[in-house]
């Protein structure tokens, strides 16, 4: 199988996976009243790890599951996980892979920004004007929550980057040879 489309293929299962985690095992877990967003770590962590246009993809697609299975709207979490992903492709240059400080900080502010287009697209315009309460309840824990989750996240998707470089690199120099 070619490196691009086995990497496609491990990254769909990603995709779903971190899914399934986060509205069905997370969900069960009555430790605090929200879930981390496994769909937003999957985004910023391939974007910092493969670039904009890689962070946009995944991005839409984890967001059109969602918007699938759960959304109101089509196209809202799309549009929203598309965006941060690309925006996280920015700094992939800047990006070492063995420190986990600028996925956290990245996380945090994308999971900030996730959860005021939530509320302003979700409560806002609905008439319900309560931010500090949305804020508390809500983005704040959810947050705290996602970065704390993301340690463990990262650093499996770091492995299995790293898997899927180590088996392309074998392929070529087979080639070569």
């Amino acid at each position: 199988m070619k490196a691009s489309i086995r990497r496609g293929v491990v990254t769909g299962i990603i995709i779903l996976a971190a899914f399934l985690l986060q509205n069905n095992f997370f969900a069960a877990i009555p430790l605090i009243r929200t879930t981390p967003n496994l769909l937003l770590l999957v985004t910023v962590s391939f974007g910092l790890l493969h670039g904009r246009l890689t962070g946009m993809f995944v991005g839409f697609f984890a967001g059109l599951l969602t918007d699938i299975f759960g959304g109101t709207l089509l196209g809202q979490y799309a549009l929203i996980l598309s965006v941060l992903g690309y925006g996280c492709g920015f700094f992939t240059p800047y990006f070492f892979l063995e420190y986990v400080t600028l996925p956290m900080a990245l996380c945090t502010v994308c999971e900030i920004a996730y959860g005021l287009y939530i509320y302003v697209f979700g409560f806002l315009f609905r008439g319900r004007l309560s931010i500090g309460f949305y804020f508390r309840t809500i983005i704040l824990p959810e947050t705290v929550y996602t970065v704390v989750i993301l340690v463990i996240v990262y650093r499996f998707l770091l492995f299995v980057n790293r898997r899927l470089d180590e088996a392309a690199k074998r392929r070529s120099a087979e080639k070569i040879v």
